[in-house]
Parts: C-alpha cells; sequence; structure tokens
C-alpha cells in the first residue's frame, strides 16, 4: 500500500479512520503458544524479533517471524512455549523508514527497557496474591494521602531498613523498622510508622519503567515515561530478570495492603521522554503526539513533546493500561501528571471504564494544569480547573487555592499567606476570604456572617477537591516556613515554624475534600531549601527518620488531627450538605473562627465542632456563631499544643480569647 500525505493533519484522520478500539493488543501468552499483536496501519511489514537475552548490547538474536496485516493489526501465533526470551517489532514504514521498538504494550522488559519481555505473569505473584485485597474508601473525601518517592522513603541509614532493600520496592515489606534500627526504641519508620500516623492511601512518585541507566545510583523522580505498563527496574533488587521487579512491587503492594494503606500511582500519559525514540513514534510515527498546524511539535508538558489524548488509539492505550495497573496489581487509584494536558472526553472514559469494571472506589485525582500553551481544539477542552464542571463525578484535582492561599504562592519562596499571618498586609496576594473559599472545597460563598467573592465557588462539590499545603513540587512546607519567616537558611527545628506547622494540620484536616499530605510533612521534612530535587542527589530528597523523633511533637499533633477527621464525618462529607452549613465568623485578618454542624448522622457521638485560629500577632476577642443552636458547654480535643480524641478541658460559653500563633478545636457531645 502506497500512501502520500500532504500534511500530518491528514496523515492523523486517515489513522483515525483506521483504528482499532476493541482488539487486545501486545503478547497474550500461554505455555502453548504466544500471540502478539500490534497496530500499524501504515506500516508495510512488520516482523517479531526475538532474543535470548533482554540486553539491547548483547546480539542475542534467535529468530526474525514475519506478521501479517488484518484489519490494520499486525498478528502473528509462534506455536511454542517462549517463556523467558524477549522480543521487539521490525517495523518498514510506509515512507520507506525503518524501526525497532519494544512492544507499546510490554508487560515486562529486560534491563533499561529496551527489550520486551516474555513471561508467564501467574509466576510473579507473591505468596497468597490470590487473597490480597484492595483497599479503597468510599469516597475521596475520606482519603489521607501521603506522598513519597521510593527511594526518598528508605535510603536513609537511620530508617533501620536492610541494606539491600534501601531505595527499594522490598523496603515496603519489611515489618517493624526502627530508628536506627535500634528495636527497642519507641520510633518506628517505614510502613510501620505509616500504619501508625493514620494515613490510608500511598502516593508513589513515578514507579513505571522511565527513561534511566537503571544500574547507575542518579538520582531520578521518574517523570521520563518509556514503558508505561511495566514496574521501574532501578527499584527492583535484580533490574536484568524481568520478574523480579514485577514480583517485588507486587510484594510492595500486598505489604501495604496488609496494613490497610491503598497505593496511588502517580502517571505521567501527557508527554514521553523522548519523542524521536518513543515506542509511540516507532511504531507510528506522529500519530500518538500534538502537532501545530505547521507540523511542529507542541510542547505543553515543557518536557518538548505532548501526547494527544484526543485520538482513539492514545485514548484506548490509557484505558487499557490504567485497568491493567488495577486488575494486575491491585493498585487502588491514580494521579495524573498535567492533568490539563489531557482532554476531558478522556478523563470520563478512564472514569466510565473502571465504573464498567466493577472498581468505582478507585480514586482518580490530577493536576487541572499544564506546564505551556494549550494545543486542545473544540469539540475537545481540557480537563483543567476551569473545565471542572464537566469531568465527571469521581474525578477530583489538586486545589491550588488552599496551597496558595494557606501559606503563600509556591514560585515566590519569601512571600507567606494565612499560616503566616500575611493576609491583608499591601504585599500579600491573599485574604481571609481565600482561605475560606478553599476550606469549603471552593463550593460556596455563603459562608455566614458575610459573603465571599463570586469567582470562590468554582467546583460541584468536596469530591472534586483535594486539599493540600505542599508536594513533591517547590519547597516542602517547613522550607517555605523558614524562607518567608527566617532570616537566614537554617533548617534546624524552630519551636515558632513548628507551631505554625501545626496550625497547618488543624486548618488541612478540617477542611471539605481529600487530603493530601508530602512526605514528612507532619514531621518538619527539609530539602534544605532545594525547590526543584527532581535531579538532586539522594541526601537531599531522602527523608530524614531522625525527625521523626527530633519533631515528635509535630508528628503526634498531626497523628490527633487524623484521628479527629476521621471520627467526625462532617468533614468527609462528599456532598454539599455540610459546605453549605458551615458558619464563619466575620473577623479580622488572619483570625478564623467556623462551626461545623454533625446533619449527616442520625445518632452522632458530636453533635458540633468549632475550630477557632488566630496566625496574626495579636490576641482577638472572638464570638462563635452558628446555623444550629449553641451548646452551653463545649470539650476541647485540640490546642496548640495537643490533638486526639481525648478531651483537653472545658469550654463555657460562645465567647473566648484566641491568642497569637493558637489554635482550638471544640466539639459539643
Amino acid at each position: 500500500m502506497e500512501k502520500t500525505f500532504d500534511s500530518i493533519q491528514e496523515k492523523i484522520h486517515y489513522l483515525e479512520e483506521h483504528a482499532c478500539e476493541n482488539e487486545t493488543l501486545g503478547v497474550t501468552y500461554s505455555e502453548k503458544s504466544s500471540l502478539f499483536k500490534v497496530w500499524s496501519p501504515l506500516a508495510k511489514q512488520v516482523t517479531l524479533n526475538l532474543y535470548e537475552t533482554g540486553n539491547e548490547k548483547n546480539n542475542s538474536l534467535i529468530e526474525q517471524i514475519e506478521m501479517t496485516q488484518e484489519n490494520n493489526v499486525w498478528k502473528v501465533s509462534v506455536d511454542r512455549n517462549l517463556n523467558g526470551l524477549f522480543y521487539t517489532y521490525k517495523i518498514l514504514h510506509f515512507d520507506g523508514k525503518e524501526t525497532e521498538t519494544p512492544d507499546i504494550y510490554s508487560k515486562a522488559v529486560g534491563l533499561n527497557g529496551n527489550r520486551s519481555a516474555i513471561v508467564h505473569l501467574e509466576n510473579t505473584n507473591p505468596i497468597n496474591w490470590n487473597n490480597d485485597k484492595p483497599v479503597r474508601q468510599t469516597s475521596i473525601t475520606d482519603a489521607i494521602i501521603w506522598e513519597t518517592h521510593i527511594e526518598d522513603f528508605s535510603s536513609h541509614e537511620n530508617g533501620g531498613f536492610s541494606q539491600e532493600y534501601r531505595g527499594k520496592y522490598l523496603a515496603f515489606t519489611e515489618e517493624n523498622t526502627y530508628l536506627y534500627g535500634d528495636a527497642t526504641s519507641e520510633i518506628s519508620t517505614g510502613t510501620s510508622y505509616l500504619k501508625d500516623l493514620g494515613i490510608n492511601y500511598l502516593h508513589l512518585l513515578p514507579a513505571f519503567d522511565f527513561e534511566n541507566d537503571e544500574q547507575n545510583t542518579q538520582y531520578n523522580w521518574g517523570y521520563d515515561p518509556k514503558n508505561y505498563m511495566v514496574p521501574e527496574g532501578k527499584y527492583a533488587t535484580d533490574a536484568n530478570d524481568p520478574t523480579v521487579r514485577i514480583k517485588e512491587f507486587k510484594q510492595m503492594i500486598q505489604s501495604l495492603h496488609k496494613h490497610n494503606i491503598g497505593v496511588v500511582l502517580d502517571v505521567v500519559y501527557n508527554h514521553t521522554f523522548t519523542y524521536d525514540y518513543s515506542c509511540f513514534t516507532r511504531t507510528v510515527p506522529d500519530y500518538y503526539y500534538r502537532h501545530n498546524e505547521q507540523g511542529e511539535l507542541t510542547n505543553g508538558s515543557g518536557c518538548g513533546n505532548e501526547t494527544a489524548s484526543e485520538r482513539k488509539m492514545m485514548r484506548k492505550y490509557m484505558i487499557d493500561s490504567l485497568i491493567y495497573w488495577a486488575k494486575e496489581y491491585h493498585i487502588d487509584g491514580f494521579r495524573f501528571d498535567l492533568m490539563g494536558l489531557h482532554d476531558v472526553d478522556t478523563m470520563n472514559h478512564i472514569r466510565q471504564a473502571f465504573n464498567d469494571a466493577g472498581m468505582e472506589d478507585i480514586i482518580l485525582y490530577g493536576e487541572p494544569w499544564n506546564a505551556g500553551s494549550v494545543e486542545i481544539y473544540e469539540p475537545n477542552v481540557p480537563a483543567d480547573k476551569y473545565h471542572l464542571g464537566e469531568l465527571a463525578e469521581g474525578i477530583a484535582i489538586f486545589n491550588d487555592e488552599f496551597r496558595d492561599s494557606i501559606k503563600g504562592p509556591v514560585f515566590d519562596a519569601q512571600k507567606g499567606g494565612f499560616l503566616q499571618g500575611a493576609n491583608g498586609f499591601e504585599d500579600s496576594a491573599f485574604m481571609n476570604g481565600d482561605i475560606i473559599g478553599s476550606l469549603l472545597a471552593n463550593t460556596q460563598i455563603e459562608v455566614g456572617d458575610f459573603r465571599l467573592p463570586e469567582d470562590k465557588n468554582w467546583s460541584k462539590s468536596p469530591s472534586q477537591i483535594i486539599n493540600y499545603a505542599s508536594a513533591h513540587d517547590n519547597l516542602p512546607l517547613y522550607d517555605k516556613l523558614v524562607k518567608s519567616l527566617r532570616k537566614d537558611d537554617t533548617y534546624e527545628r524552630d519551636e515558632e515554624l513548628i507551631q505554625i506547622n501545626k496550625l497547618n494540620a488543624a486548618l488541612l484536616m478540617t477542611a471539605q475534600g481529600g487530603i493530601f499530605m508530602q512526605a514528612g510533612e507532619e514531621f518538619a521534612r527539609t530539602k534544605f531549601g532545594d525547590d526543584n530535587s527532581y535531579q538532586s542527589s539522594i541526601e537531599v530528597n531522602r527523608l530524614d527518620w531522625y525527625k521523626v523523633q527530633e519533631n515528635k511533637d509535630l508528628v503526634d499533633y498531626y497523628k490527633g488531627m487524623i484521628e479527629i477527621r476521621k471520627a467526625y464525618p462532617p468533614l468527609r462529607d462528599q456532598t454539599n450538605q455540610t459546605a453549605e452549613k458551615i458558619h464563619f465568623t466575620e473577623l479580622r485578618e488572619n483570625i478564623l473562627a467556623y462551626t461545623i454542624p454533625n446533619i449527616i448522622e442520625k445518632n452522632p457521638k458530636w453533635k458540633q465542632m468549632a475550630v477557632i485560629m488566630n496566625t496574626s500577632w495579636t490576641p482577638e476577642m472572638i464570638e462563635l456563631h452558628s446555623d444550629l443552636p449553641l451548646p452551653e458547654e463545649w470539650t476541647i480535643i485540640a490546642n496548640r499544643h495537643t490533638a486526639g480524641l481525648d478531651s483537653l478541658g472545658v469550654q463555657v460559653g460562645h465567647e473566648l480569647l484566641i491568642n497569637p500563633r493558637e489554635v482550638l478545636i471544640f466539639v459539643s457531645e
């Protein structure tokens, strides 16, 4: 078949007309035969290459087998047991160019992901894998998500992890690890620490196969996609054996599930590390990427290219690979990097695909922005903050307004927000109304004694919102506090900053929406002022478990606030019922007082909650207001030092003095 096209757009139109959305692509393995299928409608010839080894530097070619085209899919069945071999496709394209590529649908790969592997997946299952059950919450508003990088988690020698497991998947399987490996220590580390903290989801920075030397120690966050359906080999104890990374990844999941912690995988479909040498380009040139009218690559990712989620086969690929991770690896949720570069229809199709598969409780959330210009054109619209109303129920976004109004803008280290007591000052971009809107998941403008600006209710319900103060990007919370409140770059414990960190916990855990934390936010994690540590040393990025001991009061405060959040269902209401009844008293800047009624439980333990916070430098007399009758007596469950379910005393009446840098949380029994 000889084809010529006047433009890339004409070529894309042709390929869209020859899509095969119902085909099962990749290799289907059995001990008797393996069926290979690859979509490449414009190819003139496709050959299956079988190799003895997975290292592309080894010339271990065993056999080349011609494939035949049927309904735009190239196929061949090899009727013998190929378990343990490796393969690629050699593709002769319509324009005469020839490429060799791993399978886009690789389920296993050799070293560095340059050759696909044929494995019997059942043999990669850990003992009792079939009894492993996903750990999921009823709604994303029940989620308390803790974000970490696999190497960060266990690379520090003071974490008590086995030396051979540091920076690896298997560190998450180690039970009862302690600070400095001292079993008599009261300071747990690792998975035991997470269980004790009370989080219910672990968010892993990219752990699929990304572009790197898997035998090199160079640090990388992993936002360099290569093979989307395979675990990264660097975190396995043997990157050469394609089964080891799969089994050890499953062991990690199994261990976290044992501790009732779900696992969220950070997925990066918006770009690939390279364009020219990606599996996508080598298989179907141009198709999987966006171009402008001049045929040039668009770059909304800031990484040199962006994928085209609105195309039929890219959309299919995203859905197929996500469902595969959920079924094969028992993943509990997905976080979409630069989700604003995907189109709304694709995200809604992904949500529907999980629902149709009986996985309505898989959580989905993403970044509602991009890193450049938006080249998504009508009828497609980007899945960003401005099109949140068009996203299906069950897709949430990061609330950058909460992030910035609580601690100041991420791109200006010296400027503060509510926590620093900076609201209302001449150089501040924020006012109390900004943080109030975010505490209500940006669903309301009528908030009690006053009215918020019209642009503060851009969300349909709290189930669309993930609130957070810090993430792997930009400065950790503690470093932001140092930069905005200290005159020197000293990142040791500072009593004032620790206190402000506690105030963050109180605000975050009493907000409507899902909750997200950067690993170590709760023990004043520092990266020593590095605001973009994606390739910095492991010494900068790793978790220093000594901080858990040094800042035990802060850890205990976060733990107590998590207990409070779990104990009071109105804080986790996925509907607007609670948000509509939360009453804010109108106060001067940097002082908040709000009551949260319990109207969703029939026989509640607590009928009402009150939160009062002062981040200013002077005391303030406040009076609580509520849409419900106020009790004569409140039970105090949190103050500036302690938070939890135990009574810290009684507050009589509704008027009180709130001191600077103070927080008080009351409940009515």
